[in-house]
């Protein structure tokens, strides 16, 4: 491991400072060749140099700003390659280059590339990293492959929403909605109850996954969907929403209880029995009181 010195680091940022400056200033040659002298001095892996982590952070920055993003791809898979070998016999700090290489792919639209990394990311149980990234990221990492392939047929790039907060118009309107789709799911009228709660999803700015009604608003899509028996559509409101609270943190046990019993009812037991495992382990029997059927597929497959 190289560790820099109190003095190098100093002198390192100083010289990351430099390159900054020279961007602001629109000299961006000069700047481009500073910062690639400074990359030539940290031998790779970057992972074995206490600033190396900052050195690739700051390439992706200038490439970024300066709309050459695709200039900074071959450092980050050169660090990625190493640490994936890495990976076969330890363990690595730096998993957020990971999601970045993903990234880099995500601006150049190429989008398998991208989730190939932001499923290492996710699988290394690093969750916690996507929440100051995108939200297509994390989607795309957790995603089935049959989800995945209908979102990259639609993709559209966009950037974050600028709004922080919904409008009281949008606001009155999509609650309106949700509570007219609460009435119809009271009254068993599920048809119109996925009515509602599509009109008050529309209500969202895009992307709409990154606003926190679309956790509800598709938790209760999906419930509408599979007591209508329309278990393929529900699975695909349920995948959203269960993505959605993972993603800020916490699993919801009512839309894992849901996303397995679907995949029950498509005989997608291997899917199931995890999901549903994982909802028991939350709230144990009790969530399962109005759903003792998938509670008995459960024990059959696990001992509880």
């Amino acid at each position: 491991m190289l560790v820099y010195s109190p003095e190098e680091e100093e002198y390192f940022f100083d010289q990351i400072d430099q390159v900054y400056t020279l961007t602001e200033s629109d000299q961006l040659e000069e700047a481009e060749e500073l910062l690639l002298e400074i990359e030539s001095t940290i031998p790779d892996p970057k992972e074995n140099c206490s600033v190396g982590a900052i050195m690739l952070d700051s390439i992706y920055s200038f490439y970024d700003q300066t709309g050459q993003i695709e200039k900074a791809l071959p450092y980050f898979l050169n660090e990625t390659t190493y640490l994936q070998e890495k990976l076969k016999t330890g363990t690595v700090k730096n998993i957020v280059h990971f999601i970045t290489t993903g990234s880099i792919y995500y601006e150049l639209q190429d989008l398998d590339h991208a989730r190939e990394y932001f499923k290492i990311a996710y699988q290394l149980g690093k969750k916690g990293l996507f929440s100051d990234f995108h939200a297509d990221f994390l989607f795309m990492a957790i995603a089935s492959d049959a989800t995945f392939a209908e979102f990259k047929e639609n993709f559209v790039p966009n950037e974050e929403p600028e709004q922080d907060e919904l409008t009281d118009e949008q606001q009155e309107l999509m609650d309106e909605c949700i509570a007219k789709g609460d009435d119809a799911m009271e009254a068993e009228n599920y048809d119109d109850a996925v009515n509602w709660y599509q009109q008050a999803y529309d209500v969202l700015p895009d992307p709409k996954e990154a606003w926190e009604p679309s956790g509800y608003i598709t938790a209760a899509m999906g419930d509408a969907l599979f007591n209508a028996r329309k278990y393929t559509e529900a699975l695909v409101q349920l995948q959203i929403a269960n993505i959605f609270y993972e993603g800020e943190g916490k699993a919801n046990p009512f839309v894992l209880l849901r996303l397995g019993s679907a995949y029950v009812e498509l005989g997608q037991e291997e899917d199931a029995i995890p999901v549903l495992n994982q909802a028991y382990k939350m709230e144990g029997s009790d969530l399962f009181e109005e759903d003792k059927k998938y509670l008995k597929f459960l024990k059959k497959h696990i001992q509880l």
